[in-house]
């Protein structure tokens, strides 16, 4: 399992590393991401709910999709902000620009933005015009030995809701009202556990937690294995931790940090109190920089597969229904 974590977070390292931050905004493997406030088209399709099915790579939500005739295997990853598309099989994108911006790690990266068309997702859902980052994914694939096109981030489903249930391996994809309801004939569940509103900023969800009676703010992450805590949390919560192993790993470009693995009690999100939690402790400086704002920690699969649970991007409110066995 610890070896699993430590893949984790070198992953983690290696997306990071070739973030910068100028003046004109945040870089990330040599994309801008305000570059990218070009604009996607509207989702279409003739449903009130769409039922996706989908698959697992470890503990990664796999679905399905198409662009134009090419079609495959895409992360649902609510930690990416937009459409990304591994660079092996969409290299020959015409790019809106070339990206030569260097990364902290010194070596110039050969991502660039580009403008898909006829993306299609479950059958029913389709764009006419997405804005995406080709970049290089191959430590996804090589890590999980799937083949990967892509990752699905949250600006795809801004106007929509979603919800998922894991134990089911079953996406559905709500339309909304002009409230930003969905319909009740369409919900998946009745009375949620959970309920909370959050924030929606720079195309990532927030989500206000509490951890050992301190508040602070999680970035909920489909696309991550793992809860994370920064180290700079307060120092009550780091104290409160039972450690299950630490270890020092030496990411791209030589950087030397310490990974820890640890387990706490008291999580609560909304009035829900979550209990046995796991936790991997590290700096977590750079994915917040990523983010355009500070993150005191991560909501990844340690979490959200205790229950189904719905994100209303239109209504940005979270509910969660938690399994009876948890």
């Amino acid at each position: 399992m610890f070896n699993r974590v430590l893949l984790l977070a070198f992953l983690l390292s290696a997306l990071y590393s070739n973030m910068a931050v100028g003046k004109s905004g945040i870089v990330i493997g040599g994309v801008n991401l305000k570059e990218l406030e070009l604009g996607d088209s509207d989702p279409y399709g003739d449903f009130k709910v769409l039922t996706v099915p989908f698959k697992r790579a470890g503990n990664l939500i796999i679905v399905e999709a198409q662009i134009d005739s090419l079609e495959g295997n895409f992360v649902l990853d609510t930690g990416a902000p937009y459409l990304i598309l591994n660079a092996t099989y969409f290299r020959d994108l015409l790019p809106i620009k070339e990206h030569e911006a260097t990364g902290v790690n010194g070596v110039t990266d050969g991502s660039f933005t580009a403008i898909v068309h006829n993306f299609s997702l479950g059958f029913d859902l389709h764009y006419d015009r997405l804005v995406a980052d080709v970049t290089d994914l191959s430590g996804i694939e090589n890590s999980k030995k799937i083949k990967i096109l892509g990752l699905l981030g949250t600006r795809l489903f801004a106007k929509l809701a979603i919800t998922i249930d894991i134990s089911k391996n079953l996406l559905y994809i709500h339309k909304v009202d002009k409230q930003g309801e969905i319909l009740p004939s369409e919900k998946v569940f009745g009375t949620p556990d959970i309920k909370t509103p959050f924030k929606y900023m720079n195309d990532v969800v927030f989500i206000k937690g509490n951890v050992n009676d301190k508040s602070i703010w999680f970035a909920f992450d489909t696309g991550a294995e793992t809860n994370m805590l920064d180290l700079h949390v307060p120092k009550s919560i780091i104290k409160s931790l039972q450690v299950i192993n630490r270890s020092n790993v030496v990411g791209v470009g030589g950087t030397s940090y310490e990974i820890i693995y640890a387990h706490f009690d008291k999580l609560i999100i909304g009035d829900y109190p979550s209990i046995s939690n796991r936790v991997l402790v590290s700096n977590l400086e750079n994915i917040g920089k990523a983010y355009g704002y500070s993150v005191d920690g991560i909501l990844g699969y340690d979490f959200f597969s205790r229950g189904i649970f719905t994100i209303n991007f239109a209504k940005k409110e979270f509910e969660m229904y938690i399994y009876n066995n948890q």
